[in-house]
């Protein structure tokens, strides 16, 4: 008689199986779910954060968070959802923090994301070092100039690629409000953009 074949096991649990024996007292298995998305949340804050120390400190906060609030993920949606939406927001206070500090909350990505360029106008597009400073100046004084809220939704939308529907599941806004806070961060960055190089022209 031939023996049947079974599937193999797997050691694989999901997010959920995770969050579950975290929960239940096995606080060891959070250690799975910070080397899970750990990669995933450090690339995200370095996209508002300049220094690295103010990265850490936030990924750190994350993690903290995500570990007292674990108890009030009620499964309805996936965990990955649930987690981005509270990095997002953590980052979003983190960045209302340190509002006095703007050569440390705005990532040099900004700077050298084609998109972002194409938006500005009149960024130097040659690589010379004098161009690129200019590019700089000109990305951090127009982000220090739009809310905290326009920085958010133009990271998400620009840098990571976003759809609108996206956007939403992770801030927690509806639709309408993240197309209406992009139409505003929009407008936000084109009169930023207009007040600097009305400035320039005055020097």
């Amino acid at each position: 008689m031939q023996a049947t074949e079974t599937a193999p096991e797997t050691d694989v649990r999901t997010d959920e199986e995770l969050v579950g024996l975290v929960v239940g007292g096995e606080v060891d298995c959070f250690e799975e779910l910070i080397i899970r998305y750990q990669p995933r949340v450090f690339g995200m804050a370095r996209k508002y954060f300049r220094n690295e120390s103010d990265v850490e400190d936030v990924v750190q906060t994350i993690f903290t968070k995500t570990f007292q609030k674990l108890g009030s993920y009620r499964g309805t949606a996936p965990f990955e959802h649930w987690f981005m939406r509270l990095s997002v927001n953590t980052c979003y206070d983190a960045l209302r923090r340190r509002r006095n500090r703007p050569e440390h909350t705005i990532s040099d990505m900004l700077f050298e994301d084609e998109n972002w360029q194409n938006r500005l106008g009149n960024i130097p597009s040659d690589d010379n070092p004098e161009g690129l400073e200019q590019a700089r100046e000109l990305v951090h004084t127009v982000l220090d100039q739009v809310s905290d809220r326009a920085r958010i939704v133009l990271t998400l939308q620009e840098l990571e690629g976003r759809s609108i529907r996206e956007i939403a599941g992770i801030t927690g806004w509806s639709e309408s409000l993240v197309k209406v806070q992009a139409f505003r961060a929009r407008k936000e960055m084109r009169t930023a953009v207009e007040r600097f190089l009305m400035k320039e022209k005055r020097l």
